[in-house]
């Protein structure tokens, strides 16, 4: 009588488990792994940008509250701008800010200027879309006046003939005056008072004008500094 045969179970495993000399169970096993270890990484990734856009996000929102200091800073300059323009009986007060965008092909920073604040009287046409993005280079011969750092009133036709020159009377700006803003010693910007008329300008008080041009400076630099560091604006000097 025959004795039935002995099956090695481990052996019977091992086949189970191998198809074409491979381990099919180890296989799925490594598998399962790596795609478990890729979802938590890709999670983790997730979970990180949501969050940087979520703070980038409250962030922006947060400046568009009354509370914030971007709101209550540039609220204040505002209100200061329209201040002179009615106090020197002016047709525009403005603020253009001096920036860098963009490179030459020789690698040398583009420095612009762009305007940032305007009080406009009835009537006055914004030169919002005229200042934006100017070359400095352009404007040279305005930018020497502004070195003197005198509020003294201008009379455009008797500038010498330039692009600046004519950038000014495309605006109908008969006369004008401005100082720089500063930050420490560096020359940020301006601000600037225009009168579209003959009748204003020989109208204008320039010692009222030189006056307010300068409180006007002084708060403006203050709460530019201040909205730049963070610190508690709305300073009134």
């Amino acid at each position: 009588m025959s004795t039935p045969d002995v099956v090695d179970i481990a052996i019977v495993t091992s086949m189970d488990n191998n198809v074409w000399y491979m381990d099919v169970f180890g296989s799925w096993m490594e598998f399962g792994m790596a795609l478990m270890a890729l979802a938590l990484g890709a999670a983790f990734v997730w979970l990180s940008v949501r969050k940087h856009f979520n703070e980038k996000r409250l962030r922006i929102n947060g400046l568009l509250l009354p509370s914030s200091y971007f709101w209550q800073s540039h609220t204040r300059i505002n209100e200061i701008l329209t201040e002179l323009r009615v106090k020197t009986d002016a047709g525009r007060a403005q603020v253009v800010q001096f920036h860098n965008t963009g490179y030459f092909l020789d690698g040398i920073s583009m420095k612009k200027m762009s305007l940032t604040h305007e009080s406009l009287t009835n009537g006055v046409s914004s030169e919002f879309h005229i200042k934006k993005d100017l070359l400095l280079s352009m404007c040279v011969d305005g930018l020497n006046l502004l070195t003197k750092d005198t509020p003294e009133l201008y009379i455009t036709e008797q500038l010498n003939d330039s692009w600046c020159k004519q950038l000014l009377q495309n605006s109908n700006v008969v006369s004008f005056a401005f100082l720089p803003l500063r930050r420490q010693t560096t020359i940020v910007g301006y601000v600037m008072v225009q009168w579209g008329s003959w009748t204003k300008t020989d109208d204008v008080d320039e010692e009222v004008v030189s006056k307010e041009l300068e409180h006007t400076r002084k708060i403006i630099e203050v709460q530019l500094s201040l909205e730049k560091g963070g610190n508690v604006p709305n300073v009134r000097c």
